[in-house]
C-alpha cells in the first residue's frame, strides 16, 4: 500500500523541479519585493572586481621595482671588486663604511 507523502514534501519537490529560469524570476520578484536593486549590486560587484584588478596591479609593480633595485645593486656590489666574488659584503656595501 502506497504511503501518502505530507504536504511539506510535496512543496519541497515543486521547488526542486522548477526550472532555472523560473526560479531565477521567482527569486528577481522576491528580491524586487524587498527593494534589492539588480544593478546597483552588480555595479558594486563590478567595481569590487576592478578595486581588486588594481590592487594586484600596484603590488606586482612594486615587488618588481624591489626586485630591480636588488639585482642593481648587486651589480654594482660586482662591478666594486678586483677579483669576482673576493670581498663582497653587502653591509658595508649597503650601508657604507670603510
Amino acid at each position: 500500500m502506497a504511503n501518502r507523502r505530507p504536504i511539506n514534501d510535496t512543496q519541497a519537490a515543486s521547488l526542486a523541479n522548477i526550472s532555472r529560469t523560473r526560479r531565477a524570476q521567482l527569486v528577481a520578484e522576491f528580491e524586487g519585493e524587498l527593494g534589492i536593486d539588480h544593478k546597483a549590486r552588480a555595479v558594486a560587484a563590478y567595481e569590487a572586481k576592478r578595486w581588486k584588478t588594481i590592487k594586484t596591479i600596484i603590488v606586482w609593480t612594486i615587488a618588481i621595482m624591489f626586485f630591480t633595485i636588488a639585482c642593481h645593486k648587486l651589480w654594482v656590489m660586482g662591478q666594486d671588486v678586483d677579483k669576482p666574488f673576493s670581498n663582497l659584503d653587502p653591509m658595508k656595501s649597503i650601508f657604507g663604511g670603510e
